[in-house]
């Protein structure tokens, strides 16, 4: 299964670090004396313009310093630096074209081209950070599925769009059979692998389904839209089977006990969550390894 994504921030090797801060000075300043060469002094240009000019360069080299010594796991780093880089190489075109008098109508033309680029792959990089946390957000940290918060927000938006289509939705609930037992015998870390195998199953082998989730510490919840009970029921009997047939060392088997419930017209998420529940419940009381539809 595809590791969850997750939020790290940690510094970067310190010889890579200061190879790309060394670079970036050595052609920066490369660049600049190539354009001070035989270059004619502005006399006109305004202190005040030279003071933001140089802060400019100033600020845009600090964020490339700090870009290049901390690496965050949802920014694209290389995207990052070579994007800062470019901004840097505008600004600096930029500022030539204050700070003398130009003979060649191409710099700002140039100077324009490049932060436009440079404007482009920063908001690349930050498209990718916001959508990378907001899967966060969304995620179980441990199996990857939907979690609890997602999980009510998206059934909640289902029903009132089913309701006003006067269709049903299936709630599927999930309940792993004595996983107490397996946490105490083999440990709470099997017993997160189990959760993650568990997790991996339903991903793969579950189709049609709107919406998987970990609601619980061994509850899953699938949401399908659009269904009658019969084939919810048959659906979660299916999902039964793919528990069961789960192959694991040290565990002889696993099973789960599951309740189906299918909205009626202007239910609300509360009732048919509990009615899934009670079904979940009963279905553990009666045997376990068994699927129940609600009443």
């Amino acid at each position: 299964m595809n590791t969850p994504l997750e939020f790290q921030i940690k510094l970067a090797a310190t010889n890579r670090a200061a190879f790309l801060i060394a670079l970036n000075l050595l052609l920066t300043v490369a660049l600049s004396f190539y354009l001070m060469y035989g270059a004619t002094l502005n006399s006109a240009i305004t202190p005040l313009v030279l003071v933001f000019d140089s802060a400019s360069c100033v600020a845009i080299f600090a964020m490339f310093v700090a870009a290049s010594t901390i690496k965050v796991t949802l920014a694209s780093r290389p995207i990052l630096l070579i994007s800062l880089f470019i901004l840097q190489t505008g600004n600096v075109l930029d500022t030539a074209t204050h700070l003398y008098i130009v003979e060649n109508s191409n710099w700002p033309i140039l100077a324009d081209a490049l932060i436009l680029i440079s404007e482009l792959g920063l908001a690349a990089v930050a498209f990718r950070f916001v959508r990378g946390a907001n899967d966060i957000t969304n995620r179980d940290p441990l199996t990857g599925l939907h979690n609890r918060s997602h999980h009510m927000r998206q059934l909640s938006r289902l029903l009132k769009e089913s309701h006003k289509r006067q269709q049903s939705v299936a709630v599927v609930a999930i309940d792993l059979d004595h996983f107490k037992h397996i946490n105490d015998v083999h440990g709470h870390g099997y017993g997160d692998k189990v959760l993650q195998t568990v997790a991996s199953v339903l991903k793969e082998r579950v189709s049609g389904a709107d919406l998987v989730s970990r609601t619980g510490g061994e509850e899953f919840e699938i949401v399908i839209s659009n269904i009658d009970e019969p084939a919810a029921k048959a659906f979660a009997e299916k999902v039964r089977e793919s528990i069961n047939a789960i192959s694991m060392d040290r565990l002889d088997s696993l099973t789960a006990s599951l309740g189906v419930a299918v909205s009626h017209l202007t239910e609300g998420l509360p009732s048919l969550r509990q009615r899934a529940d009670a079904a979940a419940y009963q279905a553990k009381n009666s045997g376990r390894n068994r699927v129940y539809l609600a009443n």
